[in-house]
């Protein structure tokens, strides 16, 4: 008798494992964003804090020991957006201020 044997991987390499993922942040809620998906459309911040180890925007807490591709396209994007949604000399200062300071932070220069 000749059975064959399928064999299926233990998981989905274009699916991420929530048990085993890097989480892209939490929320002010306490919730793990485990998918680009899930990234929030935020509004210009209020209150912003970068560290060596998160960048905190307005209680949405985003780690720096693993930046993804995707978390960088959306934090671009959400600078693009907040520069059109007030387009003032401060506003632009501000936004700068935080990527200079993200940029520093990923340098380890904070």
């Amino acid at each position: 008798m000749n059975r064959r044997m399928k064999y299926e991987p233990p998981f989905d390499r274009y699916k991420p494992d929530i048990k085993t993922a890097a989480p892209f942040g939490r929320s002010p809620d306490g919730h793990w964003i485990v998918s680009a998906e899930d990234l929030p459309e935020l509004p210009i911040p209020k209150q912003v804090e970068v560290t060596k180890e998160f960048i905190d925007i307005d209680g949405w807490v985003f780690p720096l020991s693993y930046v993804s591709k995707s978390l960088l396209v959306w934090l671009q994007a959400s600078a693009i957006r907040w520069a059109k949604e007030d387009g003032s000399e401060r506003n632009r200062e501000w936004i700068e201020g935080i990527f200079e300071a993200f940029q520093h932070a990923l340098a380890g220069e904070l």
